[in-house]
């Protein structure tokens, strides 16, 4: 999707017709848009979302057309968008107005919204789209809209504990994801209806089976937005005890206390993760090698048994076929020739019937050999057994000191004079003991989640037991298991599509952002798609608001470059991609000099089209020296003040082309 221009007519303060053209080459492909606080740069910016979605994000949203056009005397006034876009080898036409009708007395009546989409196809032929909503959404999701249509000053949202929602949707939208989502639930919905027909062709004990599946799918159903629930009260409470701690460290009388408990804690996570890396190889080790202990007694036995009836005279490791070997050489071990007759050779052929007659005590003493081996493997599996559980001890003996420790820098706060100390400390280990409930519950909740699910899993195939069905009622039942298998094989995709997503992701966002941030930071997309940014110790960082914001456009940037990347590449996959323009409202209103600079001497790479609105405090210096060899259009944004123009007393903003000599 590149734009080719935006016409206002009478939309809020642009008075009659302002057309803005955008620029569309491959090296000069930021438009810059100037405009003073006040001259509708806001408005801009919301034209988009209205044009496209019919979304207005500014006061008295319903006075959408201009106070001016509707003073002037006609009965009836048209306030109206129209964007021109190209997407996909066609030429869009998006326009979306609003009639407003004046009475005799005064009263204005605005109409329902309407919007029209056009388009030239690659062959040159004019089109109407019959529903333009679903065409819109195709090109440019309106959940996707704040993305590339995004006021700076907020943009900061993104890198906040409140943005990790946003920042999972935004991911699923254009990665693809969220199209395998839909697909699953689709699938199981069409699943639970096939199951609902077999209550046509079952007997009693099917019906009550499928019964007693829709009642476990809807506890499932309910457990799984309690786990939501609950997880997110968690993270509530995890930032609150931030908020608390670094308040702590910002105190005098607490900072060296709350930094100890800052290296306590963070060992006291490490221990937590050995103990269940430990346990887990634990079961593993018995998973695997479990048998060894239940059988061991029954080894013994046999080997005692084996050791009474085998004769101890029995000739063990010599085998027939090595006797036959030795005949048929001629010559024995012990050097003496075979010939006819030879006692030698006499004494060779006895010692093979003697080893035919013993073969089964020979067989004995073999398992007798594997029974040494098993006992070695046994007594292997004994010692990693007792090592791994006095690791987990000395770990648990670990924590219980640690917690003591921790519980002893909190009694020393809880004492401090300081009224404040002593309260952020009491409100800490409220939150702490809030947490811990919480952490209780969705324990509960994740053992009644297992137990569900492993109940569904039962009863699904007890039902597929029953035979007694009519020939409709196995179709169904085939189907189902169709399915069955379906969202299995999609799950399993959309889990590897995950991980692969959040790698590619990772990467790229790593990259826009070491361009744009000066200090030694690194960014990281959390497995819950949480920004986060780390120091050189891999711990998170607070930020400011610059920096956040700066987070946050690398977030955006990553995803549009990826994006980009693969529709230029054709991909027939789920993420077929796309190339989406930005259009931001004041990228750099909250950073200091040097990151104006870096900002600026990245932003153009970020998409196909940036197309940027600034006042003259953003713009001047370092911006705009960065940016002047890519600006391809440039216009400004001329506000009329009424209280100061007497021949024009009426407020509006007119869009002026500037030249730029530069191009």
């Amino acid at each position: 999707m590149l734009i080719q221009y935006i016409k206002l007519k009478n939309f809020r303060q642009y008075y009659q017709e302002q057309t803005i053209e955008f620029s569309n080459s491959a090296t000069r492909n930021v438009t810059v848009i100037h405009g003073e606080n006040g001259s509708g740069k806001t408005a801009l910016l919301n034209a988009f979302s209205w044009c496209l979605y019919g979304l207005l994000n500014l006061p008295n949203e319903s006075n959408i057309i201009n106070e001016h056009a509707i003073a002037s005397g006609v009965e009836e006034v048209e306030g109206s968008v129209t964007i021109n876009f190209l997407d996909s080898g066609k030429n869009y036409t998006v326009t979306r107005k609003v009639m407003a009708k004046k009475s005799i007395n005064g009263k204005v009546t605005y109409f329902e919204p309407e919007v029209q989409v056009d388009y030239i196809d690659k062959d040159g032929l004019y089109k109407t789209v019959n529903n333009p909503t679903v065409e819109l959404n195709r090109i440019l999701p309106e959940d996707l809209r704040t993305y590339f249509f995004f006021d700076g000053e907020r943009i900061d949202n993104l890198s906040k504990d409140s943005g990790t929602e946003d920042v999972k949707k935004a991911i699923k939208n254009i990665m693809g994801l969220e199209i395998l989502e839909r697909a699953i639930t689709h699938t199981e919905k069409a699943r639970v209806r096939f199951r609902n027909e077999l209550k046509k062709y079952g007997n009693s004990q099917v019906i009550n089976l499928i019964e007693e599946l829709d009642k476990l799918e809807g506890q499932r159903e309910d457990l799984k937005e309690q786990e939501i629930l609950q997880k997110g009260n968690l993270k509530a409470l995890d930032k609150q005890i931030l908020e608390v701690e670094t308040r702590l460290k910002q105190i005098e009388g607490a900072k060296q206390l709350q930094n100890q408990r800052d290296l306590k804690q963070a060992e006291l996570l490490e221990s937590q993760q050995t103990i269940n890396m430990t346990r887990r190889r634990l079961q593993e080790k018995m998973s695997k090698n479990g048998y060894l202990a239940f059988i061991y007694s029954a080894i013994e036995k046999a080997d005692t048994i084996i050791k009474q009836n085998v004769n101890g005279d029995s000739l063990i490791g010599v085998s027939s076929a090595f006797i036959d070997e030795i005949i048929s050489k001629g010559n024995c071990i012990c050097g003496n020739l075979l010939i006819s007759d030879s006692p030698h050779l006499e004494h060779l052929q006895m010692l093979k019937e003697s080893l035919n007659l013993n073969n089964y005590q020979n067989k004995l003493y073999d398992l007798s050999g594997d029974f040494k081996i098993v006992k070695e493997r046994k007594l292997n599996l004994i010692n990693d057994l007792k090592t791994m559980k006095k690791n987990e001890l000395n770990e648990i003996q670990k924590i219980k000191k640690l917690s003591e420790e921790l519980d002893e820098i909190s009694s020393k706060l809880t004492g401090k004079e300081s009224e404040e100390i002593v309260e952020l400390e009491n409100k800490r280990l409220k939150l702490s003991n809030q947490k811990s409930v919480v952490e209780r519950r969705i324990g509960v909740i994740e053992n009644d989640l297992d137990l569900v699910k492993k109940s569904i899993i039962e009863k699904t195939n007890e039902q597929k037991k029953y035979q007694d069905m009519e020939e409709k009622g196995f179709l169904t039942q085939k189907r189902m298991d169709a399915l069955q298998q379906l969202e299995s094989v999609m799950l399993e995709i959309l889990k590897v599509r995950e991980k692969l997503v959040k790698l590619q992701l990772q990467d790229r966002i790593t990259k826009v952002y070491s361009q744009f941030l000066r200090k030694g930071y690194h960014v990281q997309l959390a497995d819950n798609y949480e920004l986060n940014v780390l120091n050189d110790n891999k711990n998170i960082v607070g930020m400011s608001q610059g920096e956040r914001q700066i987070t946050s456009l690398s977030f955006i940037g990553a995803i549009v470059d990826i994006a980009r990347e693969h529709y230029k590449e054709q991909k027939a996959d789920f993420d077929e991609g796309g190339i989406y323009p930005l259009v931001m409202d004041s990228p750099f209103g909250a950073l200091d000099s040097d990151h104006r600079k870096r900002i600026a001497n990245g932003i153009h790479k970020l998409a196909d089209q940036v197309i940027v609105i600034v006042s003259t405090s953003q713009w001047r210096g370092e911006v705009s020296e960065q940016l002047a060899d890519y600006i391809g259009k440039e216009y400004k944004l001329i506000y009329n003040d009424p209280r100061q123009n007497k021949e024009r007393p009426y407020e509006f903003t007119e869009a002026v082309e500037e030249i730029n000599t530069n191009v």
